[in-house]
């Protein structure tokens, strides 16, 4: 079983090297070199990820049971109770996912690969949907607006697309950031190699 960051290349095809390219990847995102920008574009996100979990999902939930479902319209109270469950619940999710990531590091399988492309696939979906709605909403946006008003106001969209654009240029970086970080890596290896066997040149 392997234990080191970058797996040892393994020739594949179709869907199986695509998963497998992207087990790499998320290989040195989560565990590899990074640079003080590589952790901020890592860090930004998981926080605004948390804060989003913590706050929107349990106050959407109170909202919806107290106000939005006409069958239900629940005490305040009770409201309140459920939705604390709710980031309770949340929380909980939170930190056994990151053990999963954590016991995922260096390990190989199916399982462990589902996990850190599990990782990767909500990154994605952060950096360009998440954010974005969040920045849409922060710059007046709404998808439930009160009587009389506009839900999508000029200057919440622009942000929101926006926002989004630099996500996206945030993902291509990073998908370069790895290309160069492995390939040093790489040339690196191959140099010691050949130092230690001087029949290699």
């Amino acid at each position: 079983m392997s234990t080191g960051t970058y797996p040892v290349y393994r020739p594949r095809g179709g869907i199986n090297r695509l998963l497998a390219s992207a087990d790499d990847f998320m290989s040195w995102f989560l565990y590899g070199h990074e640079t003080w920008l590589v952790a901020v574009l890592k860090g930004v996100p998981l926080f605004l990820f948390i804060y989003f979990l913590m706050t929107y999902v349990p106050n959407y939930v109170y909202y919806l049971v107290t106000v939005l479902l006409p069958f239900l319209r629940l005490d305040d109270d009770l409201g309140f109770l459920i939705a604390n469950g709710v980031a309770g619940g949340n929380f909980a999710l939170i930190v056994i996912l990151a053990i999963g990531v954590q016991a995922a590091r260096g390990r190989r399988g199916i399982g462990w690969s589902a996990i850190r492309i599990f990782v990767g696939l909500n990154y994605l979906m952060v950096v360009l949907l998440l954010i974005p709605l969040l920045a849409f909403n922060l710059a007046g946006g709404t998808f439930l607006p009160a009587e009389g008003q506009n839900p999508f106001p000029l200057q919440s969209v622009a942000f929101g697309t926006i926002v989004a654009g630099l996500g996206a240029a945030a993902c291509v970086y990073l998908y370069f950031e790895y290309r160069r970080i492995t390939r040093r890596d790489a040339e690196e290896a191959a140099r010691l190699s050949r130092a230690g066997n001087p029949a290699i040149r």
